[in-house]
């Protein structure tokens, strides 16, 4: 009964930072630069609106219970004697609790926050675009730091996978 409940949770391991990692990438690879393409002011309300509307029960579960999923992973992974498998799990969760949860807390959020008091009403393009374009930068780098991140906790679950069929 443990080894199949190390299983589901290896398993759910594998989905929920496979979701992160393809959230942060699809932002890398899409998002961002798509918002570059339009004008400063329409960037940044829709980069709000999307800030706004990822406040959801949706988005919850794979952003803030990643690690405790790998963690409880990990836990069931030692006790059924995969301590490999659980070494690896362990530190998926902490390089996804520091690199996903950590780093958006204190560089995405505040960035995300300053643009948010931005009225675009009262700016000027010019204005507006050079705002923009300074928080795409900012956002962009510490986006692609997350991502590289979350697909490291990705990597470390697959060698977890590994290790505990090899």
């Amino acid at each position: 009964m443990l080894r199949q409940a190390f299983t589901l949770f290896q398993f759910a391991s594998l989905i929920f930072v496979g979701a992160i990692f393809g959230f942060f990438y699809a932002y890398y690879c899409s998002a961002i630069n798509g918002l570059d393409t339009m004008s400063g002011i329409a960037a940044i309300d829709a980069m709000n609106a999307i800030n706004g509307a990822i406040r959801n029960a949706r988005f919850f579960p794979v952003f803030f219970l990643t690690p405790l999923i790998c963690v409880i992973a990990a836990i069931l992974g030692w006790k059924s004697g995969f301590k490999v498998s659980a070494k690896w799990l362990f530190a998926a969760a902490i390089i996804y609790a520091v690199g996903g949860i950590a780093l958006t807390a204190s560089t995405s959020i505040p960035l995300n926050e300053a643009l948010m008091a931005q009225d675009t009403s009262v700016l000027g393009e010019t204005a507006a675009k050079e705002i923009w374009t300074t928080y795409s930068n900012d956002w962009s780098f510490w986006n692609l730091l997350r991502t590289t991140l979350s697909g490291l906790a990705l990597v470390c679950v697959g060698l977890s996978m590994r290790a505990s069929h090899a």
